[in-house]
């Protein structure tokens, strides 16, 4: 008897299908989610990576680039921003989208990104 591909639970009923692989739809939604959430990261990472490209790759104020996961994108007008350019809209938004958002920004690291969006926080 066949075995489900994501729980191992043997099959109750024989399977129909030629292509039958799960017990559930339950099991094959955990399938899609899976394999979906691994793309999207790696898709994520590929296009955050041409974008520092495109933008030199280091922070535009202090010259930081040691971490791709300390730099991030700083909208110049905050009235014109429609959307973060954050790992989530990098994985899931047209690259038209994100490439029309990235003209709006500059490259910053985080600790220079936190200071001018909050200049009056100093010692």
């Amino acid at each position: 008897m066949d075995k489900c591909k994501i729980c191992d639970n043997l099959f109750t009923q024989k399977p129909t299908g030629p292509k039958r692989i799960y017990c559930s739809s339950t099991c094959k939604g955990r399938a899609h989610q899976i394999n979906c959430y691994e793309k999207q990261q790696i898709r994520g990472a590929k296009r955050k990576a041409h974008f520092l490209n495109l933008s030199g790759g280091k922070c535009s104020r202090c010259g930081y680039c040691k971490n791709r996961a300390a730099l991030s994108f700083h909208h110049l007008d905050p009235q014109k921003k429609s959307f973060p350019l954050d790992a989530r809209n990098l994985s899931n938004r047209k690259m038209s989208d994100l490439t029309h958002e990235f003209e709006k920004c500059v490259l910053l690291c985080l600790n220079c990104h936190a200071e001018e969006h909050n200049p009056n926080h100093g010692f």
